[in-house]
């Protein structure tokens, strides 16, 4: 590479740039074409010439990707020197470029949880590119192993909080095996933390030794982390000790940035929308639809049975103290056949009720999102009113009473269930709208390429 083209690297000068190109229109492609070279990229994003950078992935999307002799990639350099800013655009420029791997099979997402990470980079690298945490070292060493041995406690917080709040279709798997996974030589993080007799004082490693002791996580000698606590217990303290355990940690900071949202403790409405949109992550589109089906049936059914007069009634057409204000006779307590009939018109009634308000929940939940689904949603009120009118309208007073209450029951419960859920969602939305944001760049970038691409080729190509 010429002196000239690495002197506009380093000063990030644009114009002297195109000056060669006007010179020289294949000096670019040279360079592209060495395996392992420092390009100008890399030279401008140890700088932190950020215009320049930017400039040269428009040019040279390719460069993002090379390593140079030493085995770093650009957004490597960009980070190793505290280059936040024009770390953030190589993200919003190709999330994937978090997985390029260097020297020793490092990524960024491992880099930035050594001392010379960021908390905040490594919460938007998490975000932008979920998959980024299956990735290991030559080592077989996964992000968390790097914070451990690293002892970068901001990054092992950030890491197990993305964990347990990841919305994805393996987030489950993720949750289990990442943090129990094995390197080379065996260890989990667990070995290594008692191995370099961390403090446990440390919120973030309390944070992480919960998240282990939920899935049962052992050591090599089959200690679990309770095992550890009380064997520390002399050290730390009893009362110390019992809140560890109980999952009591320390007050967090201000959750203004993503990664102290992260590091913050989970919530149980948190807890019940993960675990909700998960489950509806992993659910395809054919399966949504047949499950809508069914609960229509349901409801369907349940309808059904408060129109229908209940079994075990007659109706005393004779007595006109039980007809309504059109002269239509009414079910009369009085004439039930037996006391049988009566409690299984009671369980029906609340076996019928507490499934009309549940699968009406399910059908809230499994509602596509956008405007036709935000009209079928504000519809399902409608039903529940049209339901309650025909109980009232349809039994005799002295069970309307018992029927209106457990309805109210079953429905206060699903609606607290649901609002619970809701909230949960509103402080999930952090994470969900930097993924929207990332994916977003990443997909707009790489519909411009493919349209340059087809554009070339289209000019390319002789009239025939």
């Amino acid at each position: 590479m010429g002196d000239r083209l690495t002197a506009a690297s380093k000063a990030g000068n644009v114009t002297a740039l195109y000056e060669l190109i006007e010179e020289d229109a294949d000096v670019l492609r040279r360079v592209e074409e060495i395996m392992f070279v420092h390009t100008p990229l890399h030279i401008a994003a140890s700088d932190g010439q950020t215009c320049f950078a930017m400039e040269m992935i428009n040019l040279m999307p390719s460069f993002s990707r090379k390593l140079n002799k030493s085995g770093f990639s650009p957004m490597h350099l960009a980070l190793l020197n505290g280059h936040s800013k024009l770390v953030l655009l190589f993200l919003r420029a190709d999330c994937d470029l978090v997985r390029v791997k260097g020297r020793g099979g490092m990524t960024s997402l491992h880099y930035a949880c050594t001392k010379h990470g960021n908390d905040d980079v490594l919460a938007n690298f998490l975000v932008a590119c979920p998959k980024s945490i299956e990735d290991l070292t030559a080592q077989g060493e996964t992000a968390l192993h790097i914070a451990v041995k690293s002892n970068n406690f901001g990054a092992l917080e950030v890491l197990v909080g993305w964990l347990r709040r990841v919305c994805h279709e393996e987030a489950f798997k993720w949750e289990i095996n990442i943090p129990n996974w094995k390197d080379e030589h065996g260890h989990t993080i667990l070995d290594i933390a008692v191995s370099n007799n961390m403090q446990l004082e440390a919120s973030s490693l309390l944070y992480v030794l919960k998240l282990l002791a939920e899935i049962n996580a052992k050591t090599s000698d089959s200690l679990t982390v309770s095992d550890i606590l009380r064997r520390r217990q002399s050290n730390l303290g009893r009362n110390r000790v019992l809140r560890i355990q109980c999952g009591i940690t320390d007050p967090e900071q201000n959750a203004s940035t993503l990664a102290s949202y992260l590091r913050s403790k989970l919530s149980i409405d948190e807890r019940l929308a993960v675990y909700i949109t998960r489950h509806k992550m992993k659910i395809s589109d054919d399966v949504r639809n047949i499950l809508l089906v069914v609960a229509g049936f349901i409801i369907a059914s349940t309808l059904q049975i408060v129109l229908n007069d209940p079994g075990g009634f007659q109706r005393d057409v004779g007595d006109s103290g039980n007809n309504n204000s059109e002269g239509t006779p009414v079910p009369s307590l009085s004439r039930l056949s037996d006391r049988a009939a009566m409690t299984v018109f009671l369980l029906s009634s609340l076996y019928n009720n507490t499934a009309f308000c549940i699968v009406n929940g399910v059908i809230g939940l499994l509602l596509p999102d956008g405007l036709f689904g935000m009209i079928l949603l504000r519809l399902l009120p409608v039903s529940i009113l049209c339901y309650v009118l025909w109980i009232k309208r349809s039994l005799p007073n002295g069970l309307v009473i018992y029927n209106l209450l457990v309805f109210l029951l079953a429905y206060v419960f699903a609606f607290l269930a649901f609002v619970t859920y809701s909230r949960g969602q509103n402080k999930l939305r952090q994470l969900q709208s930097n993924t929207n944001n990332f994916a977003g760049s990443y997909r707009r970038r790489k519909t411009e390429a493919a349209e340059g691409q087809a554009n070339s080729a289209t000019s390319a190509d002789p009239d025939p």
